[in-house]
């Protein structure tokens, strides 16, 4: 009987504690609800003003006025009924980057909570910020003869006012060189390059003339003509990159694009032209076709076709108006150029062929661009129209470094910034809308990579 009283009362003592406890229990219950609503709202903040703050770094081009307006309607898209309203600032960081900076709070009422009065509602905060980097940028435009008739040009000219778009007025440089049987440079490196105004290359594409071969290429390793202001199209575009001072600290990324709708088949050097006890070197231009049998030679600065070589082998390059033939110093008839495919002095009359000279020193321009310190260059490559053969688009893609498998193994360098060539089939006649389309399509999609480079 004794037991029994005792089990009885340990059954009491339970109850008791049980009641004393249950307040305990249902205060955590209810804080453990209140603190979930606390990370729900504090997760829906995080998203809308990560959604608000990139959406406002994309649309820093259309100002800063329409950019914080447009991140702020996404961040209250995310957010969803009863937005708080964020705020929306657009400062520069030590090093002079620009940023998109976004703050929102929530208050959120509790449970449970709010039988303490100092917790009845609770505020939750969010901060996005986002950097833009300042990008460098050149285009090297193709406006050889060709385009004038396979709807390249007109395809170019609407293509390229809607690329350039993309990019900051005041934040960004962009430059633009063209080339055909020489190269100019339209738009040196600067600010303001889009727009209605009479010097930006918005204009300057719209009066681009189309005549001429293509001159296409690089230096190579020649950096004597790096100095010339109507130097190769890459190297040139390298020069204009090259030439913007980097603060120190400062984000930068370099872009050259480059665009052409056909094979390369002019490059450029110096040979002796100034006589006996003369040791002037002249720059010029050889090519205007893929073979060797036609070559030309242009003066680079006015692209004016100076004269064809004699393939004999008795004659010489006879330089501007006159009949003279060129000689270096010690009075010898000079009728070779310096190769440095080959690495010695070729004549045209060796079976050498001006297009693999040129590629050649395009690749190596290339390579010299990606591997720069500190900054290396990213380049795109858009490749339009018949006259880009499958051997071309291979070689374009080199140029780029595109990572793709389908192209031979070897056109790509690991360890090299990664670009991407584009190919656009044809523009001739009936094609000419889809292929103004396409594109634009590469030309988007080159700003969309770029413009993700600027902000990671």
């Amino acid at each position: 009987m004794r037991n029994a009283n005792i089990v009885k009362s340990d059954r009491g003592q339970t109850i008791v504690i049980f009641a004393l406890i249950l307040p305990i229990l249902i205060l955590f219950a209810g804080l453990a609800i209140d603190v979930g609503l606390l990370y729900v709202t504090k997760a829906k903040l995080t998203t809308s003003v990560d959604a608000a703050c990139l959406t406002g770094m994309k649309n820093l081009t259309l100002g800063q006025t329409t950019a914080g307006q447009l991140a702020i309607d996404m961040f209250q898209a995310n957010f969803g009924p009863n937005p708080p309203v964020p705020t929306v600032t657009f400062p520069l960081d030590a090093s002079n980057n620009q940023q998109v900076k976004v703050t929102a709070t929530a208050s959120v009422r509790t449970l449970f909570m709010q039988y303490l009065q100092q917790w009845a509602s609770v505020p939750v905060s969010a901060t996005a910020v986002s950097t833009r980097g300042k990008l460098l940028m050149s285009l090297a435009l193709d406006r050889s003869g060709s385009m004038a008739n396979n709807g390249g040009g007109v395809a170019l000219q609407y293509a390229v006012p809607l690329f350039i778009a993309n990019f900051s007025n005041t934040l960004d440089e962009v430059a633009m060189v063209s080339f055909s049987d020489n190269a100019t440079v339209d738009f040196g490196i600067n600010y303001n390059f889009w727009g209605s105004g009479s010097g930006t290359i918005t204009t300057k594409v719209g009066a681009m003339s189309f005549a001429g071969g293509t001159f296409g290429t690089g230096a190579g390793s020649n950096p004597v003509l790096l100095t010339d202001p109507n130097g190769p199209p890459l190297s040139m575009a390298q020069k204009q990159n090259d030439s913007v001072t980097i603060l120190p600290g400062q984000n930068v990324v370099k872009v050259v694009v480059y665009f052409t709708d056909g094979l390369m088949n002019t490059f450029q050097d110096k040979i002796h032209c100034g006589g006996i006890g003369n040791a002037t070197l002249t720059l010029l231009n050889w090519g205007g076709f893929d073979s060797g049998s036609n070559v030309d030679v242009f003066d680079p600065t006015s692209a004016t076709n100076i004269f064809q070589p004699n393939y004999t082998g008795s004659g010489g390059f006879k330089y501007g108006n006159g009949s003279t033939l060129c000689t270096d110093a010690s009075g010898n008839v000079v009728n070779t150029f310096p190769s440095q495919k080959w690495g010695t002095q070729k004549s045209f009359d060796q079976t050498i062929t001006v297009t693999p000279e040129a590629q050649y020193r395009a690749v190596q321009t290339a390579i010299a661009m990606r591997t720069e310190a500190p900054i290396p260059t990213y380049i795109y490559t858009i490749g339009m129209g018949t006259g880009v053969t499958t051997s071309t688009q291979n070689f374009l893609a080199q140029l780029a470094n595109d990572p793709d498998p389908k192209y031979p193994v070897g056109t790509y360098i690991a360890g090299q910034p990664a670009g991407e060539f584009f190919y656009i089939p044809s523009c001739s006649g009936t094609y000419l809308p889809s292929c103004k389309t396409q594109l634009n399509t590469a030309f988007q999609t080159i700003a969309a990579k770029v413009l993700l480079r600027l902000t990671q």
